[in-house]
């Protein structure tokens, strides 16, 4: 599991690097926003993010933002000092999963980081058998689109390669997008547009030509043309659907009327949680229990905080929902008759 760890105080940083590494997971540091965000160009997205809000130059809320934007599916952790309950709040707002309070203890936060892996589906490092099952799986990734803006990680021996210039998320589900960072990627495509032919056109072209092979040519390529341009994506097995709204638990995808909403890995949690439990209401505490874990010993407003989020993503008009009822004094239901 590849963690970025961004922290301007070395003895803080030296105390995270030593426990991540005794926890089986792959550390990449920056010191600061513009460290952070340049390691991610270059080496690719990691897993999760571990962001100290109070950095040099530009701050780890910005540093939060540009990644949420770029990778809706990685996971965020802030890290923030006591006295920090507004930036605490904006954090969450920007798309941060979590935050853990300073000082912490090693426990603490490998347990937050574990807690947010499994909301993610990720491997647990430390499960000799999750990792073999991890290594399993991208021994039979696809190779590279080369026409593409971007090519696909391929994973070999637990690296990745990336395309230069370019960010990519990792295979999986929910991943594989595209999603260049204004700040740091070249608004130039790879690759020319140049126009081709279909295959049969292609056929026809040289007929007059090579008038035997041309019937061959176009044998041979009716399948290609068949496979190639004609099939469509093949939907999920597993949609359930809810009045509007749809999800796949396979692929951790959320619909609302054929088109998708982007969630953030807690936002997923939560989506499904209420789903699951469809009309009916869910307190808070269940929500914290099931989402954040048991152990869960922060702020509260973590999970209104999402609720907002995902609000913003759903609702025709956010300051007025209908689709995620809050329950006054208990927590929240999603709405059984919302058709909208």
């Amino acid at each position: 599991m590849k963690i970025l760890l961004v922290e301007d105080e070395e003895a803080i940083r030296g105390f995270v690097r030593i426990n991540l590494k005794r926890s089986d997971m792959e550390p990449m540091e920056a010191s600061s926003g513009e460290q952070a965000l340049q390691l991610v160009a270059q080496h690719g997205p990691p897993d999760i993010a571990l962001l100290d809000i109070m950095l040099p130059g530009i701050s780890g809320l910005e540093v939060c933002s540009a990644l949420r934007e770029a990778y809706p599916t990685m996971g965020i952790i802030m890290l923030t000092a006591k006295s920090q309950e507004q930036d605490k709040i904006q954090g969450l707002e920007l798309g941060a999963d979590d935050y853990v309070q300073k000082p912490f203890s090693p426990g603490e936060l490998m347990a937050r980081i574990r807690s947010l892996a499994r909301r993610m589906r990720l491997p647990d490092p430390a499960d000799p058998d999750a990792a073999t099952a991890s290594s399993v799986e991208t021994n039979g990734e696809l190779e590279p689109n080369v026409g593409a803006v971007a090519a696909s990680p391929v994973e070999t021996n637990n690296e990745r390669e990336y395309s230069a210039g370019a960010l990519q998320e990792p295979a999986g589900p929910n991943n594989g997008r595209f999603i260049p960072l204004p700040e740091l990627c070249s608004a130039k495509a790879a690759g020319s547009h140049e126009s081709a032919l279909l295959p049969g056109d292609e056929a026809l072209q040289v007929a007059d030509q090579h008038p035997q092979s041309a019937a061959v040519q176009t044998s041979s390529d009716s399948s290609t043309s068949a496979d190639d341009y004609k099939s469509e994506p093949v939907p999920p097995h597993d949609i359930r659907y809810y009045g509007a709204f749809s999800l796949s638990d396979s692929e951790r995808r959320f619909w609302k009327n054929d088109g998708e909403i982007l969630l953030t890995p807690t936002e997923w949690s939560l989506v499904k949680l209420l789903l699951d439990r469809y009309g009916q209401s869910v307190s808070r505490d269940e929500i914290l229990t099931e989402v954040w874990g048991r152990y869960y010993a922060g702020d509260l407003k973590v999970v209104d905080v999402n609720i907002r989020r995902i609000r913003q993503k759903v609702e025709a008009d956010p300051s007025e929902p209908v689709i995620i009822e809050t329950v006054w004094g208990f927590g929240y239901r999603w709405y059984r008759g919302a058709a909208r």
